[in-house]
């Protein structure tokens, strides 16, 4: 029987992470995964929806190049070469991660992982079929055994039980980011980050959009000003929103939706219908229960060492429910990797308060911190990129950046605008290191860029802005 310091049940960002950074100090491990190497992240979320987004980045910019006196007349959108490029990136992102763990002798093991008991985990060799909804299996198993087992098993997406999957029409988040052919018009249930970042791919590359959302705004986990500003650019942009709708029905094309004030019902017919309200943990609860794993139907219970409530047995990313972000899972892997190799060390723990969400709209939203409940002692500052000289050289000038302030530390930040997620990250350095605001401002920021902004914001806030007035 194959011994492990660890066998880590799922290949993607959480699993992959924990895999290496346990190699790295000298363990031996194994990766058990019954799809493709990267998980949901490389082969059906954020690699090929990035990619398709770049491709959506680009039809908007090449529509707009006038502007710019680039005169680009009668384009077209090929959605084949769209596709193969889209799958060019999973399939080479794949490769890379799976040189990666080769690199690190770490053993992967092509199957479904049947755990025994805290200390044995049977593979069955086979892969999953995404047609049919089953496992392909060679008929060859192999017992192995491993100190500890790590549960990376993800999650999936959250369908209504009125829905019937089995309508053509009706597609999640897995099936549209592999579509060879562009539909003509799209309807999407949830206004949230998923629903966005599709409304903006297929609304740039020329489908027409409607985004269906229950509740009375999108992004409703932003600031209301995020939600109002994500709205009118895309209705702009030709999609047609409609909040407070909470649907009743989707069948063969036809989405009944009623109005939650009027109480008028709305019909909405397309060629593809996408539910997008959300992801759940895949959750294996008959081997949770014979184990005596505690878990919800949110996920599995872990302290901030990543353990479960059975020693030797631990959970990282979306399986544990705390969060569908890719860098929060590999933030939790490596943590779980160093803890499982750290003998009688301290354990590290993961800290959950200041982890950037980005959605990757046109233009992009971040959001890091938590945004006080109590705002008597905060100081907020809004500044907008029409300021910025960076983005009114490129026409980038919509949006704006929020912060919240307190005791002369960043505590929340909010932002929509060109290119966004590449400059937040200092802002949560700040947040995260308590940094005082004037240890930034003392710093010289490089002029002009989009990432000055954050600078102009904070000396805003100490009442010393020099290069602008609102």
């Amino acid at each position: 029987m194959k011994k492990y310091d660890a066998v880590i049940i799922g290949g993607g960002p959480s699993g992959h992470s924990c895999a290496v950074r346990i190699a790295e100090l000298g363990g031996k491990v194994a990766v058990i995964e019954r799809d493709y190497i990267g998980g949901i992240c490389t082969n059906w979320g954020c690699t090929p929806s990035k990619a398709m987004i770049e491709s959506a980045k680009v039809a908007n910019e090449v529509k707009n190049s006038r502007h710019y006196g680039v005169l680009v007349d009668n384009y077209t959108i090929d959605f084949s070469a769209i596709s193969k490029r889209r799958e060019m990136v999973v399939k080479e992102t794949r490769e890379f991660i799976t040189d990666l763990l080769e690199h690190h002798n770490v053993d992967i093991f092509q199957g479904e992982a049947l755990v025994q008991s805290p200390s044995e985990v049977t593979v069955r060799f086979g892969k999953f079929n995404y047609d049919n909804g089953l496992m392909n299996y060679t008929g060859e198993e192999e017992t192995i055994h491993a100190d500890n087992i790590v549960l990376a098993t993800g999650s999936k997406p959250l369908i209504p039980g009125f829905i019937d999957e089995n309508d053509p029409t009706i597609v999640s988040s897995h099936r549209l980011i592999t579509i060879e052919k562009m539909p003509e018009t799209l309807t999407i249930v949830g206004g949230g980050v998923i629903g966005i970042e599709f409304a903006t791919i297929f609304s740039n590359l020329g489908s027409k959009v409607t985004v269906v959302e229950l509740l009375p705004r999108v992004l409703s986990m932003m600031d209301p000003e995020i939600s109002s500003e994500i709205t009118k650019i895309m209705d702009d942009n030709g999609v047609r929103i409609l909040t407070n709708h909470r649907v009743t029905e989707l069948k063969d094309g036809v989405l009944k939706a009623v109005n939650q004030e009027s109480q008028e019902t709305v019909e909405i017919r397309s060629g593809m219908n996408l539910i997008a309200i959300g992801r759940t943990a895949v959750l294996q609860e008959d081997l949770y229960n014979e184990l005596g794993i505690s878990y919800t139907r949110k996920g599995v219970d872990v302290d901030n060492t990543m353990q479960t409530s059975i020693p030797g047995i631990w959970a990282i990313g979306d399986a544990t429910g705390k969060s569908i972000l890719a860098h929060c899972g590999i933030q939790q892997g490596v943590i779980c990797g160093e803890n499982i190799m750290a003998g009688n060390k301290k354990p590290r723990l993961m800290d959950y308060d200041v982890i950037p969400a980005i959605v990757y709209s046109l233009p992009e939203i971040f959001s890091i911190g938590l945004v006080p409940e109590d705002l008597t002692t905060v100081k907020i500052v809004k500044v907008p990129f029409a300021v910025n000289l960076r983005a009114n050289i490129e026409e980038h000038n919509e949006g704006f950046v929020k912060l919240w302030i307190r005791d002369n530390k960043l505590v929340a930040a909010q932002g929509i605008g060109f290119m966004v997620s590449e400059i937040q990250q200092e802002l949560a350095n700040m947040i995260a290191l308590e940094t005082e605001i004037e240890d930034i401002t003392k710093i010289v920021h490089a002029h002009p860029t989009y990432s000055e902004i954050i600078r102009s914001a904070l000396e805003y806030a100490e009442g010393k802005a020099v290069d602008f007035y609102i």
